[in-house]
């Protein structure tokens, strides 16, 4: 479950911009989610993840039962228990319902998320520094030892 809340946090912010990117180049919202969606269905297994590949099947599942793809977004978003999904799925509903508008929302939520994901790459940047400090700390010693180990024998 934690290993797809990362999965899902590390995918989103991308997904955020191809659907600002196909916006600003004039399609609707449900028309950028699928073009998005069906390319997901193309990846191959590499580069698959639990949210590429959830995305594919909310599209089909939508496309093979009439449903709105952003509805079942929003379904998706509400079992998935992630925040961040949440938040966006949100403002895409209320975007579907009120019309509000899209752009700016996205466009912050999406900095938002590339800061979070930032923070989350340093705070395992330093993690790995300070697992690696000890081993390195031992070697220096062992190296130390090797090359004083003849100036004291000598004495």
């Amino acid at each position: 479950m934690e290993k797809n809340r990362n999965e899902i946090i590390m995918t989103l912010p991308g997904f955020i911009n191809q659907l600002l990117l196909f916006m600003h180049s004039g399609a609707i919202l449900t028309d950028a989610f699928c073009k998005i969606a069906a390319s997901y269905g193309k990846l191959d297994a590499k580069r698959q993840n639990y949210f590429t590949e959830q995305i594919y099947n909310i599209y089909v599942a939508s496309q093979r039962n009439g449903e709105n793809v952003i509805a079942s977004f929003c379904k998706f978003a509400r079992t998935s228990n992630v925040k961040e999904l949440a938040r966006v799925a949100a403002i895409m509903s209320e975007n579907l319902n009120r019309g509000s508008d899209l752009w700016e929302k996205l466009a912050e939520q999406s900095e938002n998320l590339w800061e979070e994901r930032k923070r989350t790459a340093l705070s395992k940047i330093r993690l790995s520094e300070s697992k690696m400090s000890f081993p390195l700390g031992i070697l220096l010693m062992a190296l130390i030892m090797i090359t004083a180990a003849p100036a004291m024998l000598q004495i």
